[in-house]
């Protein structure tokens, strides 16, 4: 895409020659027939790396329930959190179509010391959230122990506050 991306704007990619056609660029902006492909293969440059890293992080993806909590890893990435930072699950009643939600109390991502992967596992789960997609082996026994397990900490901790 890249090398597509350079034709339809006729820039040479050769670093010698390759300001003088970024300059000219700006000066004589391209004709729409080059505009309208140029600003296709610019998202299809950048959009591709996300979505393999989220598709190759979903596939990679296991979730391991402990006793403290649920720990979370894919691609290098280990994120444990304890159950009572689990604030919601959604959707309810979880569905076997669609992903499932883990709302949490902190960001986990805040954790991942190195940007780019941190940037890229927020694109994917967002803020807040680690979400269970439907490809997770057992995924409907996990979804089972985590709502058991909610509800179990939610009722202690209400005893607990009363």
């Amino acid at each position: 895409a890249i090398w597509s991306l350079a034709n339809t704007l006729q820039v040479r990619l050769h670093p010698a020659g390759m300001w003088a056609d970024v300059q000219r660029l700006f000066t004589q902006p391209p004709a729409i027939e080059q505009a309208v492909p140029a600003l296709f293969l610019l998202v299809v440059i950048v959009a591709t790396p996300p979505v393999i890293w989220n598709v190759m992080a979903e596939w990679d993806a296991t979730f391991v329930p402990t006793k403290d909590g649920l720990c979370y890893t894919t691609m290098g990435i280990r994120l444990c959190c304890q159950w009572n930072d689990i604030v919601n699950i959604q959707p309810t009643p979880v569905s076997a179509e669609e992903d499932v939600v883990l709302w949490l109390r902190y960001d986990p991502a805040s954790t991942i010391t190195h940007p780019l992967r941190r940037w890229l596992h927020r694109q994917y789960h967002g803020p807040n959230r680690l979400v269970i997609g439907t490809g997770i082996e057992r995924r409907a026994e996990l979804v089972a122990l985590i709502e058991q397990t909610l509800a179990a900490t939610r009722s202690s901790f209400a005893t607990t506050a009363a």
